[in-house]
């Protein structure tokens, strides 16, 4: 609506002003231009009336008729008639109905219009008159002149115009200011109208820009056409919105930075509001969420904040300091760190950092289980050895062939020693990176076959079942470092033989598919418990001893397979159950295209 804009209301208001101010000078030029007429009227007449007497009183050799004719033309001059009373006779301009049914009697029942009969002073009346004889009513001006002469008063000479002479001019000068009143109100719309196009067109503008910006469009600019006030806004609106942009994008960046960040921390972040209601939270913490949820069988949204946390909310929010708690969630450890968030004085939210401390915790539970595991690997060869030494030393074998068994058992145990320490050597040098692979082209079929069969005594030995499945992989040649693979096939086959019972069997399956080798060692043996399997690759680790059957290894096996199938861009995992078997899988990626 235009009445509501700026613009209506100040075109309006400038109308309403110049109305008013016009309405007021036309009533005052009208009253003034009635006024004037009337007393321009009134002097033109009482001057004629004087002229008239004069002429009457000193006729200057001029007969009565001379006299009034010429007091008629002076009368014609404006319109006027006259009535000539001398004593007893009266005269009047015959030709004027202005006069008609004037007598000397009409004069002397005015009490004003007869002070001019009896020579008191000149007399002037406008309004209604009553005529005599006529029964009808004029509106008229009269001005009455005593006539005097060197005896003194003898009558007057009445000088009459009808008003509608006057009131002609003055309509007259109502239309003409009327016309003037109505064009200066035309004039003033228009340029009142065009000051305020000039205004606001450049105020929409703005606002038009402003929705803009409201709406994050920071690039619209208001083009700058005046220098006055409304040019100066419209560069300081220009300013801002540059400023307004520079500081969203700052903030933008600030807040993708941040999100970035939180995205992508290892440890989870929560806020919470006043009553204690989850209002953001990274990827990490929606999980410690959804585990909460879901060990407690719980049917609550996402936005609901674990019970623990809401305690530990309200804990701070009397205490007003951190607060730190230690939960188990779905076999994982998590520490949650609660800081109040302030506004001013008061406490508006919290937040919260769970930090999953399970490899922490694990890490130093295989610190303390390396340092027992090495301790327990080396005492028991270097007991046996200082043992069996001591027995030679002391002569305790009585015969040779006793001190050869014993001798025998020293340099077992030594080598067992001495495998113990390669293999350390070669997990450091792995985790290092001081790792060097010597590849080259190996024919699969071959590699697995002697890779298979160096196991088929013990296999055999067992009651054990060894098989392969290498179809269509025979004449193939992988580029790999063919010495280290083996040790992983050695690992692997080994622990599937000594974790399978008597009557097992034993599967090595491997396929070629895009550009890698993927291998299986599948056995029926004992199986792996599922709160071991995510550990079995780790240093030292052992599940079930009992499960050996009394040839536990050194537990760093499946380690170092680990780090030489990562070395050749590939993984190795681990599926099992329990009682059924494990499979073993790794792939080898083909670095090298394939030569004939």
């Amino acid at each position: 609506m235009i009445w509501r804009s700026m613009i209506g209301k100040l075109w309006a208001t400038i109308i309403a002003i110049v109305t008013i101010v016009l309405l007021f000078l036309t009533l005052f030029l009208l009253q003034f231009f009635q006024n004037n007429n009337i007393q321009q009227a009134e002097q033109q007449m009482e001057k004629i009336g004087r002229k008239s007497a004069e002429l009457v009183v000193h006729p200057q050799g001029r007969t009565m008729n001379e006299t009034l004719s010429t007091v008629n033309d002076l009368a014609d001059v404006y319109n006027a008639g006259y009535v000539l009373v001398l004593r007893n006779q009266e005269w009047r301009s015959a030709s004027k109905t202005v006069t008609s049914g004037l007598h000397r009697a009409f004069f002397e029942q005015d009490a004003t219009l007869k002070q001019a009969l009896t020579g008191r002073k000149p007399v002037k009346k406008i309004g209604m008159f009553q005529v005599p004889k006529k029964h009808s009513s004029k509106r008229l001006l009269v001005v009455g002149v005593p006539v005097r002469n060197e005896s003194g008063t003898y009558g007057a000479v009445y000088m009459v115009q009808s008003i509608q002479i006057a009131q002609n001019a003055i309509d007259q000068s109502k239309k003409l200011i009327f016309i003037a009143a109505g064009f200066s109100i035309l004039l003033t719309t228009f340029f009142a109208f065009f000051l305020s196009t000039r205004i606001g067109s450049p105020l929409r503008k703005m606002r038009k820009a402003a929705r803009q910006v409201a709406l994050g469009n920071f690039d619209i600019k208001v083009p700058v056409v005046t220098r006055d006030e409304v040019g100066d806004l419209a560069v300081a609106f220009n300013h801002m919105r540059e400023k307004l942009k520079e500081n969203m994008n700052a903030l933008r960046q600030e807040k993708e930075q941040l999100a970035g960040i939180l995205q992508n921390m290892a440890d989870g972040v929560l806020l919470m509001d006043t009553k204690a209601q989850i209002v953001a939270a990274n990827p990490p913490a929606a999980h410690f969420i959804y585990s909460w949820n879901y060990e407690h069988k719980s049917i609550r949204s996402h936005a609901e904040t674990p019970d623990p946390l809401k305690k530990l909310f309200h804990r701070i929010a009397e205490k007003n300091e951190q607060q730190t708690l230690e939960l188990e969630v779905q076999g994982r450890i998590w520490v949650v760190i609660l800081r109040p968030l302030y506004d001013q004085e008061k406490v508006r939210g919290s937040v919260a950092v769970l930090r999953d401390m399970t490899e922490e915790r694990h890490n130093d539970q295989m610190i303390r289980s390396f340092v027992a595991n090495v301790s327990h690997e080396l005492r028991t060869p270097i007991a046996m050895m200082q043992g069996y030494s001591e027995a030679i030393i002391d002569d305790i074998a009585e015969s040779v062939q006793d001190k050869k068994d014993m001798a025998q058992i020293i340099v077992d145990e030594s080598k067992r020693m001495g495998r113990l320490v390669n293999e350390l050597l070669d997990l450091a040098k792995l985790e290092a990176g001081h790792f060097q692979l010597d590849r080259h082209k190996v024919t699969l079929g071959d590699f697995f076959k002697h890779n298979i069969t160096k196991f088929s005594k013990l296999a055999s030995d067992t009651k054990i079942k060894i098989q392969s499945d290498l179809e269509g992989i025979g004449k193939t040649k992988f580029f790999m470092d063919p010495d280290r693979v083996e040790q992983v096939m050695t690992n692997l086959i080994d622990n599937a033989i000594r974790h399978t019972r008597e009557g097992g069997f034993v599967t090595v399956k491997a396929r070629i598919e895009t550009d890698r080798l993927h291998v299986w060692i599948t056995d029926s043996g004992v199986g792996i418990a599922k709160e071991d399997i995510p550990f079995v690759f780790e240093r030292f680790y052992k599940a079930d001893k009992a499960r050996t059957r009394g040839k536990a290894g050194t537990g760093l096996g499946l380690a170092i397979a680990k780090h030489i199938v990562e070395a050749h861009g590939g993984e190795i995992t681990v599926n099992s159950i329990k009682g059924e078997g494990t499979t073993f899988q790794f792939t080898l990626k083909r670095t090298l295209p394939v030569q004939s």
